[in-house]
């Protein structure tokens, strides 16, 4: 009888067996953009898409006489953009073959075991697809978010990132932030030491982008900025936020400290692209990149870098929510101690962090050092405030009591996970049709 390990690799292959589609790359004249150049020139490494249709991107890229645009190189899938498109690839599918060939190598595989396989099948599947059709002798990254049920479940959640990585050449795992399960930096750190790139994403604030970079040296991580603006019903606060971490990150790189780039993401409107202009990563929704190529108000020569331009006087938060949060506790989103910098960068060096597997612990370690609100562990009462919506109640005492950061992820957490229930919950339908 094969030993779990054996049992594990076995079940791998499987999962990535499926998740491979065969079929022959559509080759594409690239041609640049001007716009597009001008992000680039101004020091913007990759401009990704937030979609998992790539029918949608395809009208996009499209420049005609099968010609595609250049400068988009990517795109990010996550709970409720894989919903929109997942009915049609279990259309397509053997479900029931795919259940049947998971269980033929590991029999006692469990209904809540076999959905996290059964979503990274598909996922593959739609990354897949991406490639074939954009790639064009490119790297095309595709970042694939994991099964939320994973969350709680270490090892099983990297034996998926492999499968994922081993599916798609290209792929970035994007392994969600959760407050209430630490272990995730160790999951990311944990992939990242197998070669496989991390997108560390549910992340809102500078100091949970550097605590990425620095603990996890995933190779990127976001500010969810447009979740920032709409939740603090403000103008610019996404965008000094991304601009504070980014800043912070560039310094790490030139200490040589952390690899990673930092995505500027959840973006609602074109003009982010040239308030940020020079953030290492865009990843934003097709019509607002749509939107961007059209406009004419900004010509690619006026598009430079604002790295150094700081909107700290002018963020426009509204004066109900002033009303109701500290500036402190707003200022905490995009400031960073030095000493929290200080903590993490003599921590990661630590035998005990390079061995550590215990979430808890890193918790424990977080706590001692006057940094422990970075998580938080919602009792099933918060969970319920938590899951209303997924932008702060501004009347809720949970959120006078949490930082505003780690109650934001979990708020994004909240929402991937009720995509994923709602995903979960056709595909039991359909195996049992």
């Amino acid at each position: 009888m094969m030993g779990q390990s054996e049992a594990d690799a076995a079940l791998s292959e499987v999962v990535t067996g499926f998740g491979r589609l065969v079929g022959d790359d559509i080759h594409s004249l690239l041609v640049s953009s001007p716009l597009l150049r001008a992000l680039r020139e101004a020091g913007t490494s990759h401009i990704y898409a937030d979609t998992a249709d790539f029918h949608e991107l395809g009208g996009l890229l499209s420049a005609g006489d099968g010609k595609l645009l250049a400068e988009i190189d990517g795109n990010t899938a996550n709970q409720p953009l894989v919903r929109k498109v997942i009915s049609a690839y279990l259309e397509e599918a053997n479900l029931k073959g795919w259940a049947t060939a998971l269980q033929r190598h590991r029999e006692e595989l469990t209904e809540a075991e076999m959905l996290p396989l059964i979503y990274a099948i598909v996922c593959g599947r739609v990354g897949n697809d991406f490639l074939r059709v954009f790639s064009s002798g490119r790297l095309w990254e595709v970042s694939l978010q994991l099964h939320m049920g994973l969350c709680a479940d270490p090892d099983a959640a990297k034996q998926v990132g492999r499968c994922l990585r081993s599916m798609v050449r290209s792929a970035l795992v994007k392994v969600p932030f959760t407050p209430h399960h630490p272990h995730c930096f160790l999951v990311a750190r944990d992939l990242e030491r197998e070669g496989i790139p991390v997108n560390f994403t549910s992340t809102f604030s500078a100091r949970q982008a550097v605590a990425a970079a620095l603990l996890s040296n995933v190779t990127t991580t976001n500010i969810f900025m447009g979740r920032l603006n709409q939740g603090l019903q403000a103008e610019l606060l996404g965008e000094h936020v991304n601009l504070q971490a980014q800043r912070a990150i560039e310094e790490l790189r030139q200490q040589n400290t952390a690899k990673t780039l930092l995505i500027v993401a959840s973006m609602r409107d074109w003009q982010t692209f040239i308030r940020t202009a020079g953030c290492d990563v865009y990843t934003a929704p097709v019509g607002v990149i749509r939107d961007f190529l059209k406009q004419t108000e900004i010509p690619p020569e006026e598009i430079h870098s604002n790295l150094f331009t700081s909107y700290e006087d002018r963020l426009g938060i509204s004066p109900i929510v002033l009303g109701k949060l500290s500036a402190p506790a707003i200022a905490k989103l995009y400031e960073i101690e030095p000493e929290f910098i200080e903590f993490l960068t003599e921590y990661r060096q630590t035998v005990e962090y390079r061995n550590l597997e215990d979430g808890d612990g890193l918790f424990q370690r977080f706590e001692e050092a006057g940094f422990g609100d970075l998580f938080y562990f919602p009792s099933g009462a918060e969970w319920d405030e938590i899951r209303r919506d997924k932008i702060p109640n501004l009347d809720a005492p949970i959120t006078r009591r949490l930082s505003l950061d780690t109650l934001y992820s979990l708020l994004a957490d909240a929402d991937f996970e009720k995509h994923q229930d709602d995903m979960d919950g056709e595909i039991k339908e359909r195996l049992e049709a």
